[in-house]
């Protein structure tokens, strides 16, 4: 069995990103640029106002005060949108908005409330440097500019940026397409209120909604019951997809025939099962490219293997450089057993204080006990060669969600046991 270090080596050693498509750049947030973007033009493409105000020649303000204003004929009105008609000359100003191009000889802008007056002779109270509220042309980019590189994750201000060069649609890296594979008689669906021996399919939801929180796009295919031609045909559907997640049936039980039907469809076995607790009996392997997760049947199981082995995958081929959960690192604050020989990640719940971070474990820890995962901030990282972590011991927490709420954290692309991975 191998360390739960050796297996997310393997995953992420079996997968890379995926091609590039064209999308409009409001589908692209989130998204792995998959070009260089340049500038097609000075930005601004003219020099322009900072403020409201009016455009002047400095020397023809040098001087001017509260007590000794300086008067000057308005000689036009430019508003945003505008382009000036008139040259200021010696003795002249023109109104100019914010947003609004600079007339012609005139080289400050002096903000409305450093005048009086609002006819055709407008009072000025203070002087001017050169350039003084002057948006200057190519102030923000140049013809040619480097915009952004390839590989950068598109935030809201790069979608301006794309606008303002006139990219109405970018090359993104592909975002996988997965599908989620339930198998179980008991299972049922989550409109349907469980009798006798059922269960609702709440893992498949789970790793819905964690798919899409990596940048992925999950598919629930139907649930396929414990019969061994229908859980082979519901992952040969599962291979039209770039990633497959099931759930259940990679165990060594009399109903477990996942395991047959991926032999089936000419699965490359990399591993099956880790020292690790929850999630012991995690099978991966790959068809062709295509990522295969035999996720365990147990709720906190499946998902903990999700976060563990199958997000970093999936953000890899989304073409993510930080692949990982973020982590910090946290005190314990009260002494948490843990399993000998395997690495255990127990559910905990963060606080902070002057010192630093305090985890405390969210309650009971057996794998089918998911509110223990819905109330957890973290995964704290209990090592394979300890048995106890004492009271104020140090230990590795692996954030859930964006950051766990958390704020502050190291880099996320490491090992759980050992030295950072480099992709």
């Amino acid at each position: 069995m191998i360390s739960a270090d050796q297996a997310l080596q393997i995953v992420l050693e079996n997968v890379a990103a995926l091609g590039v498509e064209r999308v409009p750049i409001l589908e692209s947030l989130g998204r792995v640029l998959g070009e260089s973007i340049s500038s097609s033009r000075d930005i601004p493409g003219f020099d322009n106002s900072a403020m409201d105000g009016y455009a002047v020649r400095a020397a023809d303000v040098a001087g001017a005060s509260e007590a000794s204003p300086i008067k000057l004929a308005v000689v036009e009105t430019v508003g945003a949108g505008q382009m000036p008609s008139r040259r200021v000359s010696a003795g002249q100003t023109v109104r100019t908005m914010t947003g609004a191009p600079v007339a012609e000889g005139a080289d400050a802008i002096i903000p409305v409330e450093r005048t009086r007056g609002s006819g055709d002779l407008v009072e000025f109270l203070a002087s001017a440097d050169k350039g003084a509220f002057i948006r200057p042309r190519g102030e923000d980019l140049r013809l040619g500019e480097l915009v952004m590189s390839a590989g950068k994750v598109l935030t809201p201000a790069d979608l301006g940026m794309l606008a303002s060069v006139n990219r109405a649609m970018v090359e993104v890296i592909r975002r996988p397409r997965v599908a989620i594979v339930a198998t179980g008689d008991e299972l049922v669906d989550v409109d349907q209120p469980p009798t006798g021996a059922q269960v609702v399919n709440s893992s498949a939801y789970a790793l819905a909604g964690a798919v899409r929180e990596a940048g992925a796009d999950a598919v629930i295919l139907k649930v396929a019951r414990d019969d061994a031609r229908e859980i082979r045909d519901r992952l040969a559907e599962a291979m039209t997809f770039d990633a497959v997640l099931s759930t259940g049936g990679v165990s060594v039980g009399q109903f477990d025939h996942v395991k047959g039907a991926l032999d089936e469809l000419g699965m490359r076995q990399l591993f099956h099962g880790v020292a690790q607790k929850p999630g012991r009996p995690l099978k991966f392997g790959t068809v062709g490219y295509r990522p295969i997760f035999g996720l365990p049947g147990n709720p906190v199981s499946t998902l903990v293997c999700f976060y563990l082995y199958a997000r970093p995958a999936l953000r890899k081929m989304g073409g993510m450089r930080r692949v990982g959960l973020p982590r910090v690192i946290a005190r314990c604050a009260v002494e948490i057993k843990i399993s000998k020989e395997l690495t255990e990640f127990v559910r905990v719940k963060l606080e902070r204080d002057r010192a630093g971070y305090l985890a405390t474990p969210t309650g009971g820890q057996g794998s089918g006990i998911l509110s223990s995962l819905s109330r957890a901030d973290g995964l704290l990282v209990g090592p394979s060669t300890e048995t106890i972590l004492k009271a104020g011991a140090q230990a590795t927490v692996l954030l859930l969600g964006a950051d766990g709420g958390i704020g502050a954290v190291t880099a996320d692309d490491a090992l759980f046991e050992g030295r950072n991975h480099s992709q």
